[in-house]
């Protein structure tokens, strides 16, 4: 299989199937949004987990808030986290204080508590393993996805912010070479953008619905992602991608698809009123856009001017070339 997430097929067959419980009152998170729930008397306990398998130097950070951001769109309030660390025989004590000490600055950041956990020694893997739950509550169950043929979808913030950052840090000196300091500076602190808490408030309080965060494999993904969440097509401009011009010149330099590069921090969500919705993150200061339309077929369409591609199926997010970027 490839690396990242498994197919949609392969999550399909091999997992939702043998999870499946008709019975129970918990919900797969995976059937319905990114959250799994079950009722506990008058509240819904959440809980969401996301892996964090590249080397660099804020993995720990952007799995927290990761996970902490699928509980926000399910309408819940993070309380706590456990981490499963794996590193590897190569790894001193210092690699594992630093994924702890970036954890922690996250909890501080979201208001939760680093419950515990597991951590050891692999010989099995040669980067550091980081899995964060996320564990949270809510007095309502999560909204089921609703769109209708002719919806706008919006999105707040850019495409690829988070792999911006992490490239800019990563790659520093390679970038440099090519591209002023002051640019890779400036992506570096895009990670400043992770949390959509803000992005989803101001979107439902607005009349938006059915939000997708914009994480693994890009926006691209996130595109296919929200069509089978809603069973709908959708028509969607590339030119109204917003991207930030710091994200275009270190992609372009390391020819990576900044529509496929992980972008967590980023919000999809459909209205109806385009208008209420873009003032109401004008006025909170946050940048959002119209990129396209839903349709009422299963068409998923990438329009660039005349030109117009079918968009595929999730690929491999472009941070994970990472390792193996030219010198």
């Amino acid at each position: 299989m490839r690396i990242g997430k498994i197919s949609e097929n392969v999550l399909k067959r091999s997992v939702l199937k043998i999870i499946e419980n008709k019975k129970s009152n918990n919900v797969s998170a995976a059937v319905t949004a990114d959250c799994a729930y079950f009722a506990n008397e008058d509240s819904y306990v959440t809980s969401s987990v996301n892996t964090f398998t590249e080397d660099c130097e804020d993995a720990a950070y952007f799995a927290m808030h990761s996970a902490a951001n699928n509980l926000y769109l399910s309408g819940a309030r993070p309380v706590m986290a456990s981490l499963g660390i794996v590193l590897g025989i190569d790894h001193d004590e210092s690699v594992l204080k630093h994924i702890m000490k970036n954890a922690r600055l996250a909890a501080d950041e979201l208001g939760i508590t680093i419950a515990g956990g597991h951590t050891e020694v692999s010989d099995t893997v040669t980067k550091p393993v980081i899995t964060v739950c996320v564990t949270g509550s809510s007095s309502r169950e999560p909204q089921k996805a609703e769109a209708k043929s002719g919806d706008y979808i919006i999105m707040t913030k850019y495409a690829g912010i988070i792999g911006s950052s992490i490239l800019a840090k990563e790659c520093r000196e390679k970038l440099s070479e090519r591209l002023p300091m002051h640019l890779i500076e400036k992506a570096s602190g895009f990670s400043n953008m992770v949390s959509v808490k803000k992005d989803y408030e101001i979107g439902s309080m607005s009349g938006a619905r059915c939000f997708h965060d914009v994480s693994g494999g890009g926006i691209f993904a996130a595109l296919w992602e929200m069509s089978v969440i809603t069973s709908k097509g959708l028509d969607v401009d590339i030119k109204k991608i917003p991207l930030k011009q710091e994200t275009i010149e270190i992609t372009n330099n390391l020819m990576i698809n900044p529509y496929q590069l992980l972008s967590g921090g980023s919000l999809l969500m459909l209205t109806d009123d385009p208008k209420k919705v873009l003032e109401a993150y004008k006025n909170a200061g946050i940048p959002a856009s119209v990129i396209g339309r839903i349709t009422d077929n299963n068409d998923k369409i990438i329009r660039n001017e005349d030109e117009i591609r079918f968009l595929d199926k999730p690929q491999m997010d472009e941070i994970h070339k990472l390792g193996n970027l030219p010198a």
